[in-house]
């Protein structure tokens, strides 16, 4: 059985798709606009994919304080030597 990805690779992951979607939606708006044409949905739906980023970002943020909260609990249980 193949194993699961870790929660935080995936969010990361995700954020990076998000982040390419962003650009190449931003550069289909500037052609649009060199072309001429009507960009109001193309920005209409900018503003939705920005909206899907900030909130992957948000998440993956919250992942990593958490990982990073893990680990000092980990390093405050560790006898020292």
């Amino acid at each position: 059985m193949p194993r699961k990805k870790p929660r935080l690779a995936v969010a990361a992951q995700r954020v990076a798709d998000a982040r390419r979607i962003v650009a190449e939606q931003k550069d289909l708006i500037a052609k649009l606009t060199a072309a001429g044409g009507s960009t109001l949905d193309a920005e209409r739906a900018l503003a939705s994919y920005l909206s899907a980023l900030r909130h992957l970002e948000h998440h993956e943020r919250m992942l990593r304080e958490e990982e990073r909260a893990k680990r000092r609990e980990t390093k405050k249980r560790l006898p020292d030597t």
